[in-house]
């Protein structure tokens, strides 16, 4: 039985062994999603912010470091199922934008990932509507026009 545990260990500490030799060099992001050859290149430089938010709908702005192509939203309620999405409209400069997200359910929590031509900028972002009928919550960021 001790000879079996041993073998059992040596073979796989060759396993590893064989694998970081394959390996070294490389540098692996510590996450990877589907979209990972597209990903933008863009940088947010501000925001995203949720600059108004009211029981049915939501205003998020962000600036970027330079002018962006198209530009826009996905959301949902699960992170990993954001499916809505909203298209961003343009500052005069082209690096400041806004999205308004429409048609969502008070008192509920929603996940947003800007994009720019399909693939993510920045990480996911998060805001909870406001019960029915309350005011909305204005931010105290802005954007700059």
């Amino acid at each position: 039985m001790k000879n079996a545990i041993i073998l059992a260990t040596v073979v796989l500490l060759t396993f590893i062994m064989a694998v970081a030799q394959n390996n070294a060099g490389k540098s692996i992001p510590p996450t990877q999603s589907s979209q990972e050859g597209n990903k933008s290149s863009q940088v947010i430089t501000n925001g995203p912010v949720a600059e108004l938010v009211s029981d049915s709908d939501a205003t998020l702005g962000w600036s970027v470091s330079s002018g962006a192509g198209a530009m826009s939203v996905k959301y949902g309620t699960d992170r990993k199922y954001m499916n809505q999405t909203a298209d961003a409209t343009a500052g005069s400069n082209g690096s400041n934008f806004h999205a308004r997200l429409r048609n969502l359910t008070p008192e509920t929590q929603y996940y947003f990932q800007i994009m720019q031509n399909g693939a993510p900028v920045g990480g996911v972002g998060t805001f909870r509507t406001v019960a029915a009928g309350a005011s909305p919550i204005k931010s105290r960021a802005t954007i700059p026009e």
